[in-house]
């Protein structure tokens, strides 16, 4: 009798959370699976990898024009992170959406 095998991890999420950013192995944890697993199944989408080695923030940062550049390095005094800036603006969106009557 032939072996079934189901899918653990499905592929919309695993290509959701690739989109995030997230590392490959971040998703295999959250997905219970293997590592392996998670690359295999991008590459038979024919979807890259979230490169997690470049600096994710440079890239934001250098398709920023010089104006916008300036105001986010006087956004981020002492002791707050752009990590924190931006988890503070993902909250803040997040929330703007949950009120009562307003469209998503």
């Amino acid at each position: 009798m032939p072996r079934t095998y189901v899918r653990k991890a499905d592929d919309a999420t695993i290509v959701k959370l690739n989109n995030v950013g997230l590392s490959l192995q971040g998703i295999a944890d959250r997905q219970g699976v293997h590592l392996t697993t998670i690359t295999n199944r991008l590459r038979v989408l024919g979807i890259a990898p979230a490169d997690t080695r470049r600096a994710f923030m440079e890239d934001v940062f250098e398709s920023l024009t010089a104006q916008q550049q300036d105001w986010l390095i006087d956004q981020l005094a002492p002791g707050h992170s752009v990590k924190e800036f931006i988890r503070a603006l993902l909250i803040k969106e997040f929330m703007s959406r949950q009120r009562p009557g307003k469209a998503p």
